[in-house]
């Protein structure tokens, strides 16, 4: 052994292993980093949502598309791989694609180093559609009452009051109507230019969110007014004209007025009457009367206020009236009634009135009408009620008139008896049995069958 180790090459083996050791052992306590092994991972990227680009949709519209997302598994350094999903894009390109249906290749986007494994889908049906544009009037609906009292008017749209409405070629002939909604709730005052956003509806009444409306808002006047109702003006003549003379006609200056109240108060008034005073004639043939119009109870006022009653007065004229009929007024259906006298069943008027009124007048303006209520058969003197035009009257020897009237019974009708009927019927059948079959009935048939005449 001492031999061994007193050799000069293993001594140098010797010291060489132990310098090597030495400088190890210095190198590894000074702490110098040693380079580590790079790490590659892949990561799975799910959901990830596709962009469009490059859309024209002025003039189209994107009507399918057969997925919105895809899975994107990518491959890289753990500290390439981002945790921020955004990062990582996926984009479908339609500059140059235009309407129908096709299949369209997806474009990802990754983060700097990381590579792309797979994309599920990679290629996507899409579906594009060509927009047309239709003209159409607006309709505007009131939602609400307005306080008691107030009319509401018609909604006036400012413009034309027509848009354009924008939409895929298939949709556009389900368009009803574009239509917009005015809050008119206890409004005492009229709606002046308020905005009023536009919604399109098809057919069925339901919103086409497709739809593109220019303008889409619109502005709106709505007109309110107090609640009135427009009624016929009556008058009423009262008191009475000096002897000698007669009314020609009464006129004024309007032919109704408006009354303003509650829509319950106006229901219940038709029409409205002011009395003009003839005893306060003033001695010319034409007089005016002024009379002041009160509101009627519960209503709050009435326009015009006053009204200006013309009459015309004149001496009386008379005239005798032929030929006017007569209408017999009966409860009992079983009498006829004859007019015996006058026998040609009408009569003879003379009638007092001023002369402009009488010029106009024919017989059938006058009813004289006799009453036969409660009258039996036999001869009968009944008196005549006449109904004469306004300012027209009677002479004084036709105030009572009396006309002759028969009633009679009315005849019964001659009923057959059916046990008669039914015996020549018998009669015949048995009269037809007894001839030749060629003579028993019409066509040789069933005897005593329906026989045509």
């Amino acid at each position: 052994m001492d031999k061994w180790l007193s050799h000069n090459n293993v001594a140098k083996v010797i010291a060489l292993i132990v310098s090597i050791i030495l400088w190890a052992m210095v190198h590894l306590d000074s702490g110098t980093p040693v380079a580590p092994t790079p790490v590659v991972n892949t990561k799975v990227i799910p959901n990830v949502k596709i962009q469009i680009v490059g859309f024209d949709s002025d003039n189209y519209v994107l009507s399918g598309l057969e997925t919105d997302k895809v899975r994107l598994e990518v491959r890289g350094k753990r500290t390439d791989i981002t945790t921020n999903f955004s990062d990582y894009k996926v984009k479908l390109d339609l500059s140059d694609v235009g309407p129908g249906t096709s299949s369209q290749p997806l474009i990802h986007e990754l983060p700097p180093g990381v590579s792309l494994v797979s994309m599920s889908p990679s290629i996507v049906k899409v579906s594009i559609e060509a927009k047309q544009t239709k003209d159409i009037a607006v309709n505007i609906v009131t939602k609400g009452q307005p306080a008691q009292g107030m009319q509401l008017g018609s909604p006036i749209v400012a413009g034309s009051g027509v848009v354009q409405v924008t939409l895929p070629e298939s949709e556009l002939a389900e368009l009803a109507r574009v239509q917009g909604i005015i809050d008119i709730s206890g409004i005492t005052e009229p709606v002046k230019g308020k905005t009023v956003k536009l919604i399109a509806y098809d057919k069925h009444g339901q919103e086409m969110r497709n739809a593109v409306i220019v303008p889409s808002s619109v502005e709106v006047d709505i007109p309110i007014t107090k609640l009135y109702k427009s009624v016929p003006l009556e008058v009423r003549e009262v008191g009475q004209l000096p002897d000698g003379l007669v009314v020609a006609s009464v006129e004024s200056d309007v032919k109704g007025v408006a009354i303003y109240g509650s829509k319950e108060v106006l229901e219940g008034i038709s029409s409205y009457s002011v009395a003009v005073d003839l005893s306060q004639f003033k001695g010319t043939n034409q007089t005016r009367y002024t009379v002041d119009l009160t509101p009627p109870e519960g209503s709050e006022k009435i326009e015009p206020s006053s009204v200006t009653v013309t009459v015309k007065v004149e001496p009386p004229d008379q005239r005798q009236i032929s030929g006017i009929p007569i209408t017999l007024k009966q409860d009992n259906s079983n009498l006829a009634a004859n007019i015996v006298d006058p026998a040609e069943k009408k009569m003879s008027l003379t009638v007092v009135g001023a002369k402009e009124v009488i010029d106009k007048l024919k017989p059938e303006d006058i009813k004289i009408t006799a009453d036969l209520s409660g009258l039996g058969p036999g001869m009968h003197m009944v008196p005549v009620v006449v109904a004469l035009p306004l300012h027209l009257g009677l002479a004084e020897s036709d105030q009572s008139r009396q006309i002759s009237v028969e009633l009679v019974e009315k005849a019964e009708p001659t009923v057959t008896e059916p046990e008669e009927e039914q015996d020549s019927n018998s009669a015949n059948d048995s009269d037809a049995a007894n001839l030749p079959p060629e003579n028993a009935g019409g066509s040789g048939n069933n005897v005593g069958g329906e026989q045509k005449q």
